[in-house]
């Protein structure tokens, strides 16, 4: 005999679905996502709407985002959806499997050219892992971590807030980039100061590259606003190696982002006299939250590899 659904329950499948359309900021996008069919994903948030008789999309000019009550039900589906993972893969642990979503977040350096290759390799080793990699600048990751978008971050500077631990993970260095036909690019070296006579393509803010320079010239006794002409701000470091290359300035990169430019002839690396400028990349989770098997076991094969 089959008994009464509750008026009062939500249906955790179209709770699911919700997440990704609001998570996505698209239909299409939670449609590819969840493999299924964009008239069936609208169903669904339409027959959710109606159970909570209450909007909880907006969609203006292509665009969605939650409503105040949409912003409420993303945090609760959020946290289901990260205990069902847990809980999953868990039971898959216990049989002896390593299997489920592997969700983890990348600064723009590691993200685009650390982790794909790490992720490859891990996935050899477990290809029933299905990792999902959202990359950012280091301070979105680190938002990212605490909302629990994503369970590992791979960032660009160590954060302050006491409810996440950071670990050191790899070493990096920053260089000087210019263009192959700069001025600069035949000198053996360059003093700090001659930044200020060049135009500076920046990175955001929230970038940790910009970070750990600002913090360098610092210890320099050296103010970035008055040793660097800022011209521009760009969103990633694709973005900065374009404009580097069409010549419309100087920029500090990390130096495993420039080497197919520099193999390439497109770049050329300027040292910098008496400044070097190493920083580190680290590890980031949250400290109250327990990482699921699938997670530490990358964490463990990154530490061993």
């Amino acid at each position: 005999m089959k008994t009464a659904r509750n008026k009062d329950d939500l249906d955790l499948r179209k709770l699911e679905i919700f997440y990704w359309v609001a998570e996505l900021r698209s239909f299409s996008l939670a449609a590819d996502r969840l493999s299924l069919s964009q008239p069936t994903v609208s169903a669904h948030i339409r027959e959710l709407e109606e159970k909570l008789s209450t909007r909880i999309l907006d969609r203006v000019a292509g665009e969605v985002t939650p409503t105040a009550v949409g912003q409420v039900l993303l945090e609760r589906a959020r946290a289901l959806l990260a205990f069902k993972r847990e809980t999953l893969a868990a039971l898959n642990q216990f049989q002896g499997k390593l299997k489920g979503e592997l969700l983890v977040g990348g600064s723009n350096i590691p993200g685009e050219y650390i982790l794909p290759h790490k992720l490859g390799a891990f996935l050899k080793k477990y290809p029933e892992v299905r990792p999902i990699l959202r990359i950012g600048d280091s301070a979105g990751i680190v938002e990212a971590v605490l909302d629990g978008q994503v369970e590992l971050g791979f960032v660009g500077f160590r954060g302050e807030d006491g409810r996440l631990t950071f670990q050191k993970l790899w070493k990096d260095e920053m260089v000087l980039a210019v263009r192959r036909n700069h001025p600069w690019a035949g000198q053996k070296s360059v003093d700090l100061g001659d930044l200020k006579k060049e135009s500076f393509i920046s990175r955001e803010s929230g970038s940790g590259t910009l970070r750990s320079f600002r913090r360098l010239l610092s210890r320099k006794g050296r103010e970035p606003e008055k040793l660097l002409r800022v011209v521009m701000e760009l969103g990633s470091t694709e973005a900065v190696k374009e404009a580097l290359i069409a010549g419309l300035g100087v920029s500090i990169l990390s130096r495993t982002s420039i080497q197919r430019e520099i193999q390439n002839g497109l770049l050329r690396e300027v040292p910098i006299r008496g400044f070097k400028m190493e920083r580190d990349f680290y590890l980031v989770f949250h400290r109250q939250r327990a990482l699921s098997p699938v997670s530490h076991a990358f964490i463990q094969f990154l530490k061993q590899h």
